[in-house]
Formats: C-alpha cells, sequence, structure tokens
C-alpha cells in the first residue's frame, strides 16, 4: 500500500473552490483583470496549507478570506490606476443582474464584502463573520446598512 500524497483532494477542492472565489471577487470589484490571479493566488497559499485546512468546516471560507485581503492589498497600491466606474444616471431593472453587481461594488468595501458574501454566496452571518474577521453583530449592522444603501443606488424605497 502506497501512503496518500499530502494533497489528497487538493485538485478537486481547487476545481469547485476557484469559479466560486472567481465569481465572488468579480461581484465585489468588477475589476475581472486581477481577479483570476487573486483567486489563484489565494488557491496557491490553500495549496501550501492544505494539511491544515482540509479538515476546516469550510475551507472554501479560508480561502475567500485569504483573496479578500489579497484584493484589498491589491486595491490599495493601484487604486490612483483605476478610475472609478461611472454611475448610471438611470433607474435600472433590480432583475439585471450586472445592474445589481454593479450597485453592489459602489457600496464601501466592507458594506459590499458582507452583502456580497451573504446575498450571492449564501453565508450566514456567524460565516461571514469568520470570513471577514469581525463580530456577528457587525456583519448585520453592514447587511443592514448595505441593503439600505443597494436600495438607493438602485432607485428602490429606502423602507
Amino acid at each position: 500500500m502506497s501512503t496518500p500524497e499530502p494533497d489528497q483532494g487538493f485538485a478537486e477542492f481547487f476545481r469547485t473552490c476557484l469559479p466560486v472565489v472567481t465569481r465572488t471577487l468579480t461581484a465585489l470589484t468588477g475589476d475581472t483583470r486581477m481577479v483570476e490571479d487573486i483567486a489563484q493566488d489565494a488557491l496557491l497559499i490553500a495549496q501550501h496549507r492544505w494539511g491544515d485546512i482540509r479538515s476546516y468546516d469550510k475551507p472554501e471560507a479560508w480561502v475567500l478570506k485569504v483573496a479578500i485581503r489579497l484584493m484589498r492589498r491589491w486595491q490599495q497600491r493601484h487604486l490612483h490606476e483605476t478610475p472609478l466606474a461611472s454611475v448610471p444616471d438611470v433607474v435600472v431593472d433590480v432583475h439585471d443582474v450586472e445592474a445589481v453587481h454593479s450597485a453592489v461594488r459602489q457600496l464601501s468595501p466592507r458594506h459590499r464584502e458582507t452583502v456580497a458574501l451573504h446575498h450571492l454566496l449564501g453565508y450566514s452571518v456567524n460565516e461571514i463573520a469568520a470570513v471577514l474577521v469581525v463580530s456577528e453583530s457587525t456583519v448585520r449592522t453592514h447587511l443592514t446598512r448595505g441593503r439600505a444603501e443597494l436600495r438607493r443606488i438602485l432607485g428602490g424605497s429606502d423602507e
């Protein structure tokens, strides 16, 4: 009998996790030129720590946490190089997925992260708190404020 390789299961994890991380970062930034690189960098870090994280309840959440941190660093370095996206003057149909993603990208970073993780990926409040390393009450606050801001951006009622 041969001993299992230390990265056993990582290839499958990579195949299932990469699209999730990529979609999340794209929803958060709208900047597809850096999303693939950051997602792959986060998964490379995960591969190096696979022996530990494969036993986590949600190793995908760990990778998302790393990817979001890498994205924030990238944005801090390149913010001055990237012009802000223009905001449309028209009220959009909330059923238009790209319009919703565009509105999410207009939120502050923490509101954007919590709304995307909750509404686009279905993460619970406690899972988001673990990913973003904040309290559950902070997540609830960001969700409430983020939703209100989305309604304002999309031209809906604030009620």
